[in-house]
């Protein structure tokens, strides 16, 4: 069982996309909230979350924009933020990607996510008449090692990872720089055009990304000339990722960290932060896929991690169903996996802290939201504030007020009391958690 102060692990639970928009056909009251006629509730106001509501009542509550205002992120993106990274710290979800599938991209190199379509040329340009999704299917012929190229002092790599997609390795090999500050050649749908890679605005090194974005548009040319005759025979790039430097989460907040998100694109963000993964797939019953996390995360602190992200992927998946009421049964099945956590919150044992990543409408024709999702943290000595329900509409009134991502874990940290002194630098990096001993360097007798 985890430890008591002042060693209180932190966990951070992440219901993917279960923010969400009220919605007419979920009416009724809203907990927490005073009496009155029925008003339109988002789904986690409509669902029965005792367990939620319990955590709500023991912590503080406030909204939360994962990354800002009205921004709609990914949840590579959101995550990125909640694990304490600033926007201009992301790598690129390829680098995510890449690690995931373990292969670690050499430091200069870039790395793309290539995937397999059918085209046409209209009008003297690419036509997408087939773009079926990357992750099913069977492409064995794109292991072919003819789609590797040398394209103006360029070298590509392409590495088959299943189904119909791939990663693409650019290394420079003139001394040139490369940037993967560049735009995506797959617009996701089929019926319009392949979209032309462009250098991004913000790109640091605007000779690199053009440069970048040139050598990845020739290379979808000349992929037509290798794939001609094949059922898809055409290839298109997204997400471009590289290496990058920042601060490892065990140095940063100064916990060794696990992360319980299923799939390549967690275990390779967990890779890149400094994070350890654990996987479990995804169960098809909401409730079994949380309740295996919550169990393995009891263990995992119990062998002494300090931190784990508790993340579950069904919430969001039946908010892309489009079915407002289904969604709140997900999020009440969640729920219910979750009453382990409430006793040792009383008990002082933990650091609770709950926050979807994102919204995802589960009406109108967004993909994910840019609103505010609902925040709590419980447990630990930062006390609890008068919000006694978890949801939107409640946690708006709570002490905590409006935050971005970036805010969650230190104010997780201020409450398992384990904040550093920013006055006394004692290490090189900047630790927001009281730094190990393992992390200080002492001073030889002799140099």
């Amino acid at each position: 069982m985890p430890g008591t102060h002042p060693h209180r692990p932190i966990i951070l639970v992440v219901p993917d996309g279960a923010g969400d928009r009220p919605y007419p056909e979920l009416a009724g009251d809203i907990p927490g909230v005073p009496g009155g006629s029925p008003r339109a509730r988002t789904p986690i106001e409509a669902a029965r979350t005792p367990n939620l509501d319990a955590l709500a009542s023991l912590g503080r509550t406030g909204l939360l924009y994962p990354v800002g205002p009205g921004l709609a992120p990914s949840s590579h993106q959101a995550h990125f933020a909640l694990f304490g990274y600033a926007p201009e710290e992301f790598p690129g979800r390829g680098l995510l990607e890449a690690l995931g599938e373990g292969y670690a991209p050499a430091p200069g190199e870039v790395v793309v996510r290539a995937n397999a379509t059918r085209v046409t040329e209209r009008d003297g340009m690419l036509w997408i008449d087939e773009r079926p999704d990357p992750r099913t299917g069977e492409a064995a012929y794109l292991a072919d090692t003819t789609l590797d190229a040398e394209i103006d002092g360029v070298s590509l790599r392409f590495v088959h990872t299943g189904a119909l997609q791939g990663l693409l390795f650019l290394r420079p090999l003139d001394g040139r720089s490369l940037s993967h500050h560049v735009s995506d050649a797959d617009p996701l749908h089929a019926d319009t055009t392949v979209l032309a890679v462009l250098p991004l605005e913000e790109a640091p090194d605007a000779d690199a990304a053009d440069h970048t974005a040139r050598v990845l548009n020739e290379w979808i040319r000349r992929s037509r000339t290798v794939l001609t005759g094949r059922p898809l025979d055409a290839m298109l790039v997204k997400w471009a990722g590289a290496p990058a430097r920042f601060t490892p989460f065990p140095l940063r907040f100064s916990m060794r960290g696990v992360t319980l998100g299923s799939g390549p694109l967690y275990k390779g963000l967990g890779a890149a932060v400094g994070l350890h993964h654990r996987e479990f797939g995804t169960a098809r019953d909401p409730e079994a896929d949380v309740a295996v996390r919550v169990h393995a995360a009891l263990e995992l602190m119990a062998e002494g991690y300090d931190f784990v992200h508790l993340h579950t992927k069904r919430t969001d998946m039946a908010g892309h169903r489009k079915d407002p009421a289904r969604k709140a049964e997900v999020i009440a099945a969640v729920d219910r996996a979750l009453a382990p956590l409430v006793p040792l919150v009383e008990r002082d044992e933990i650091v609770v802290a709950v926050c979807p990543d994102h919204q995802t409408p589960a009406a109108g024709p967004l993909y994910h939201g840019g609103g505010a999702v609902p925040l709590l943290i419980a447990g630990g000595v930062a006390g609890a504030d008068e919000v006694t329900a978890y949801g939107e509409t409640s946690c708006a009134h709570g002490s905590l007020g409006v935050l971005r991502g970036g805010d969650v874990l230190p104010l997780a940290l201020d409450a398992a009391d384990r904040s550093a002194f920013l006055a006394d630098r004692i290490t090189g990096h900047l630790a927001l958690g009281i730094p190990r001993a393992e992390d200080l360097k002492p001073l030889s007798a002799r140099d």
